[in-house]
C-alpha cells in the first residue's frame, strides 16, 4: 500500500511540474570557490583540523553551522517537494536556490574575515552528506576524519550529545558502549560516501595528524586545490572565531599539537570489552589494531 502511494504521489508531482513550470533559474555553480566540508564524528579531531584550515590566509572556517540540517529536510519532506512542485519549481531549481541561500551565509562570514573561500565543520552533518553533495556537486572536497573508536567513545561518554543518546538507550544506558555503537554507526556513513566519491574525499587519521602533521597537512592542501602555508602548523597563533557547545575545548585551547592517543586504555578491563562489542568490527575495518581487554584480577 505505501508503495502505490508513493507511486502516486510521484506521478502527481511529475505531473504538477509539466503542467506548471513557469520559473525558469540557471543550474550554475554556486558563487564563490569550491566548498570544503570537514567530516567526522564528534571528538574525532575535527576541531583541531577546523583550527588548521581556519589559519590558511585564504579559508576561513567558522564553528559549526547546523543550518544544513535543516535544510535537508525541504528535500527530504514529501509534502514540501509536492507543494514546490505545485508552484511550478523543479527538484533542480529548487537544489539550485537552497544552494545559493547556504553559501550566502558562508561567502558573507569568510569575507567578514578577508577571505575568499569558506569550509564548514559539523559533525552532525555526517547525516546529510547526499544533500550536501546534491547541492555542491563535483567541485566540493571533503576532509574525512577518522581517529581511533574507543578514544572517540571514551571522550563522548564524558559530554553525551544528543545524538549519542539514543545509542545508550540501545545499549541499555551503557554511555560508554552507546558512544562506541554511535561511532561505529557514523563511521559506516562516512565510509559509504568515501567509497562512492573518492576522488572527492581526503581521508585525515587523527593519530597521524596529532604526531607527524605536516605531510598529512601538505596532502590535505594540495588536494584542495591551496598552496602550502607554513601558519597552519601554528594555528594557535591565529585568530579564530570560539564556539565552545560540543567542540573539544581542549583542541579548542590548545597551543600546539598534543596526541591524545590510546586514552582507552586507561579504563578498566570491562569497560573496554564493553565499547568493543560495539566496535571491534568497524575498527577492523579502519585497519585499527583491535586490542583485547585483559582479563580482571577481581575474583
Amino acid at each position: 500500500m505505501e508503495e502505490v502511494t508513493g507511486q502516486l504521489l510521484k506521478t502527481t508531482i511529475d505531473e504538477l511540474r509539466r503542467t506548471k513550470q513557469v520559473i525558469v533559474t540557471p543550474d550554475a555553480n554556486p558563487s564563490g570557490e569550491p566548498p570544503i566540508f570537514i567530516i567526522g564524528v564528534h571528538r574525532s579531531g575535527t576541531t583541531l583540523v577546523r583550527l588548521i584550515v581556519d589559519s590558511h590566509p585564504r579559508i576561513a572556517c567558522p564553528p559549526e553551522s547546523f543550518f544544513l540540517l535543516g535544510l535537508s529536510r525541504v528535500l527530504e519532506d514529501e509534502k514540501s517537494v509536492e507543494g514546490l512542485a505545485a508552484m511550478g519549481f523543479t527538484e533542480q531549481q529548487v537544489r539550485h536556490q537552497l544552494r545559493e541561500c547556504a553559501s550566502y551565509f558562508f561567502q558573507l562570514y569568510a569575507k567578514s574575515k578577508g577571505k575568499t573561500r569558506w569550509a564548514d565543520k559539523t559533525p552532525s552533518y555526517i547525516d546529510c552528506l547526499p544533500f550536501l553533495d546534491a547541492l555542491y556537486g563535483p567541485d566540493c572536497r571533503y576532509l574525512l576524519v577518522f581517529r581511533h573508536g574507543l578514544d572517540v567513545a571514551c571522550s563522548l561518554g564524558d559530554v553525551t550529545p544528543r545524538e549519542v543518546k539514543e545509542h545508550v538507550d540501545a545499549c541499555g544506558g551503557d554511555p560508554v558502549a552507546g558512544a562506541a555503537r554511535y561511532w561505529s554507526r557514523q563511521v559506516e556513513k562516512m565510509l559509504a560516501f568515501q567509497r562512492e566519491h573518492a576522488s572527492r574525499c581526503f581521508e585525515i587519521r587523527y593519530e597521524q595528524l596529532a604526531t607527524e602533521p605536516e605531510p598529512l597537512l601538505r596532502g590535505a592542501f594540495e588536494f584542495m586545490g591551496e598552496e602550502w602555508d607554513p601558519r597552519v602548523l601554528k594555528f594557535h597563533d591565529q585568530p579564530h572565531d570560539r564556539w565552545i557547545g560540543l567542540e573539544d575545548r581542549k583542541a579548542s585551547e590548545a597551543k600546539q599539537f598534543v596526541p591524545n592517543i590510546g586514552r582507552y586504555r586507561s579504563q578498566s578491563p570491562d569497560v573496554i570489552r564493553r565499547m568493543l562489542a560495539e566496535a571491534s568490527p568497524m575498527l577492523e575495518t579502519l585497519g585499527y589494531v583491535v586490542e583485547q581487554a585483559p582479563e580482571s584480577l577481581d575474583p
